[in-house]
């Protein structure tokens, strides 16, 4: 049987086990992701993560597929110096500042239609203290449950004005997170 504790005994990428998993970083997620084998997973924030995302799911070998969007050039090219984006599934794209009941948040820019048949949303971006009009949100996750018309799960790496949006909206499919 495929464990994550046999994944992280035997993935070539050594660090996952030091930066993320022994210091409790996306271990929700990741035990998640071992118990339900979701078949296409988001995650907002692309990256390390996107990388150990996918690489956890090619060693589960379920058929499923991770897709990471990041909105900083910069970080972006970084991720493909880094070998983080060797399976080709972090996508930049920008951003677009909004309000929706008095909250200010922020989406990453892309067709909803590119992330039809998700079933597990990660959001882990962006830094949201890089913009100016002091966004507390990532809004992708509301569009994609007022596309889809059914809530899914998620989890949201800290982001604690993130996280109390959705709690605001009544979310109720938060798989958590441990460093809160």
């Amino acid at each position: 049987m495929k464990t994550l504790n046999n994944f992280l005994e035997t993935t070539e990428h050594i660090w996952i086990k030091y930066d993320f998993f022994n210091v409790g970083k996306y271990l929700n997620a990741l035990n998640y992701i071992v118990e339900h084998q979701p078949k296409f997973i988001v995650e907002y924030g692309g990256g390390q993560s996107t990388l150990m995302l996918t690489e956890l799911v090619n060693y589960l070998d379920y058929g499923g597929k991770v897709v990471g969007y990041e909105n900083d050039e910069y970080y972006y090219n970084q991720h493909i110096e880094g070998g983080y984006n060797k399976h080709n599934n972090i996508n930049l794209v920008d951003t677009e500042e909004s309000t929706y009941n008095n909250y200010r948040g922020i989406r990453y820019s892309h067709p909803i239609e590119d992330v039809e048949g998700v079933d597990f949303v990660i959001i882990d971006g962006p830094n949201l203290r890089l913009f100016p009009s002091d966004p507390t949100a990532t809004f992708n996750l509301m569009d994609i449950v007022n596309h889809l018309g059914y809530e899914l799960p998620y989890f949201i790496d800290g982001r604690s004005g993130t996280r109390d949006f959705y709690k605001h909206l009544g979310y109720t499919t938060d798989i958590g997170d441990i460093k809160v």
